[in-house]
């Protein structure tokens, strides 16, 4: 049965908010353990006292507005000890880091895409007392997945003809980046490690955050519409690059409209599974 409970409109901008300063302070630890393990340009220094800004930035917001922290505060020290193993463990070899035959840099980023998820899941499961179901975990029928290729397909033909038109007008920086072709030279092409992060890792996480989480909190403000607007907008604001804003909000749209009318988070995982799975083919084997 599909979930009713909605949350405060303010508590969802607070979990945005908390998300974004949490990646930006576990880059910082990431960044610092690096350079503590691997010592080359140590500038520690800057980062402690950057950090400590965030981090009290973090906590003024959790105290201010009765946000829930405990369960917060024990999953993000499983985080830190995950990552202080993974990196004590990691070994350079010409210029690269492995962690055995994996590349760390991959690793980071699947640990950051994972602590970027934490405060909607905290908020949603502990505040409001709910489950897994409230964030999407719904059945749902065949037709919706069916309908999400029939979306996806529309999606690369507009997304195509943005492409084409930016050609012609020789406006090649608005151009989206190849970012599984980035992820590909990051996990030092293997193939394998690339589709775990980029097409079941990322597709989850993100799909639980700016489709279960954003769009369910945005309705207590704002119609389905709307909803479905601001949602994609600020899907494609977090893939930072200007070329990613128009391709990655017209997914989102895609992505939004389908989790919409399937309400189940699962027909957008699996068309963004999809996606991000045939670029990785493609960058691998035809480019």
């Amino acid at each position: 049965m599909y979930s009713s409970i909605k949350w405060d409109f303010l508590d969802t901008i607070l979990a945005i908010v908390l998300s974004t300063l949490l990646v930006i302070l576990g880059s910082i630890f990431i960044e610092t353990l690096i350079e503590l393990k691997f010592p080359e340009k140590v500038k520690v220094n800057n980062n402690v006292y950057f950090s400590f800004l965030i981090l009290s930035i973090i906590i003024f917001i959790i105290k201010k507005f009765s946000l829930p922290y405990k369960n917060l505060v024990t999953w993000l020290f499983m985080w830190v000890i995950l990552l202080i193993i993974f990196i004590n463990l990691s070994v350079k070899k010409n210029n690269n880091i492995y962690f055995y035959d994996f590349s760390l840099e991959i690793i980071c980023s699947s640990l950051l895409t994972i602590l970027f998820l934490l405060p909607a899941i905290n908020l949603s499961i502990i505040k409001y007392k709910t489950n897994f179901n409230s964030l999407g975990f719904q059945k749902a029928k065949i037709k919706y997945f069916s309908m999400g290729i029939y979306y996806w397909i529309t999606c690369l033909i507009i997304v195509g003809l943005w492409g084409w038109l930016l050609e012609i007008l020789k406006l090649d920086f608005l151009l989206p980046p190849n970012t599984a072709k980035e992820v590909l030279i990051l996990a030092f092409e293997n193939i394998f490690i690339t589709i775990i992060l980029v097409s079941i890792i990322v597709p989850i996480c993100e799909e639980v955050f700016f489709r279960g989480f954003l769009i369910k909190g945005l309705e207590r403000k704002f119609n389905l519409k709307i909803c479905l607007l601001i949602s994609s907008g600020i899907f494609s604001i977090f893939h930072i690059h200007i070329g990613s804003l128009f391709p990655t909000f017209i997914l989102g749209i895609c992505l939004g409209l389908l989790y919409i009318k399937s309400k189940s988070i699962y027909p957008s995982i699996f068309i963004h599974s999809v996606h991000n799975f045939f670029a990785v083919i493609i960058n691998k084997f035809y480019l």
